[in-house]
């Protein structure tokens, strides 16, 4: 644990230099759940949303678009940049092993998620009145959202030696999660065909999983299978792929 307090201390530092990064990912979706909270005709109920209201659909998507920059993209770049630099290849020279860097990130990528669904959740929360429904269901899929979307994160980063490669990649994962989680098609107008492809992705099943505990109550119980399988099948191959240099 002492090692694993000390990789997350380190790493912690060295985003503390560069905030920017959590800056910029942080603003853009907290600024949309603000305005849409804002307006009234956003909170009330659409029948093409299956009876809810248009800041009750995008809350879940605004939550998962943190998510998912801070997974697929800031991370990947920052783990590929290391190797780029060397710092990987100086690393294996010491006790830390694959698993104990990238364990390091993970907590430290999601307790700056966590914080962004604090603001997205809290300040619309007060200005709209509406708040999620069932709280312990709603943290609950964040959680295994966070496992599933950093799972993939983690695959990119062990996968790829070059940090513009990555970057790419991260960037199409992103645009591929954010579609099926429904930011421009919204999952409730999607096709038959295309909202069960959907269902059994990591953003489609977390995005359903979040609106659920927000509006109702627990969600059907294979959305939350879905992201656990995606999180440990992620987890697996990164750790097992992972290269120093």
């Amino acid at each position: 644990m002492s090692a694993v307090t000390a990789m997350i201390g380190s790493e912690a530092r060295l985003l503390a230099r560069n905030p920017g990064v959590v800056i910029w990912t942080a603003i853009l979706p907290v600024a949309a759940a603000i305005v849409i909270a804002s307006i009234p005709a956003a909170r009330r109920p659409v029948t093409a949303f299956g009876g809810l209201s248009t800041f009750q659909v995008y809350q879940p998507i605004l939550v998962l678009f943190v998510l998912s920059l801070l997974a697929v993209q800031a991370m990947p770049d920052m783990l590929t940049r290391y190797r780029e630099m060397g710092v990987l290849k100086r690393l294996r020279t010491t006790p830390v092993s694959p698993a104990l860097l990238l364990v390091a990130h993970f907590v430290l990528i999601t307790g700056v998620s966590i914080v962004c669904l604090v603001l997205i959740v809290v300040i619309p929360g007060i200005i709209s009145g509406q708040w999620p429904h069932h709280l312990l269901g709603f943290v609950v899929s964040f959680l295994l959202s966070c496992w599933a979307f950093l799972g993939l994160g983690m695959v990119i980063a062990s996968l790829f030696r070059n940090a513009k490669v990555a970057a790419g990649c991260g960037t199409l994962m992103f645009f591929v999660l954010m579609f099926f989680a429904g930011l421009w098609i919204p999952r409730s107008t999607m096709p038959g065909w295309l909202h069960t492809i959907s269902n059994l992705t990591a953003s489609g099943a977390g995005t359903q999983a979040l609106a659920d505990t927000a509006t109702s109550g627990w969600p059907p119980v294979g959305f939350f299978g879905t992201l656990i399988v995606w999180g440990a099948l992620a987890t697996v191959i990164a750790i097992r792929t992972f290269k120093w240099e």
